[in-house]
């Protein structure tokens, strides 16, 4: 067999060799994308984290509030109706009439 030169048309580029692979034309915008989406991530961690601490923030004022109702009732002395105690039925109302 004999041995076959390669002439200029035949030899391959670089650019056809990794043409797919880590050195192709396109591997800025891959780059470019890992990029936004790292930046995405870190925005949305963020966000996550200032909700949550809304949340949290949110949920121990609503226990304050909570504890002030039910020292005010303890200081006036009504029933809790969250403790299960169902206020009373309200008494029939009076109407005044003038005439």
């Amino acid at each position: 067999m004999p041995i076959r030169v390669k002439s200029v048309s035949g030899t391959r580029t670089l650019s056809v060799v990794r043409g797919s692979g880590t050195n192709s034309k396109d591997r800025h915008v891959r780059a470019f994308q890992i990029a936004s989406l790292e930046l995405e991530r870190t925005r949305r961690m963020r966000e996550y984290q200032a909700a949550r601490d809304r949340v949290k923030a949110l949920t121990e004022r609503l226990h304050e509030v909570d504890a002030l109702i039910a020292k005010i009732r303890a200081e006036l002395g009504t029933p809790d109706p969250v403790g299960g105690e169902k206020p009373a039925a309200p008494a029939r109302r009076q109407t005044i009439r003038y005439g």
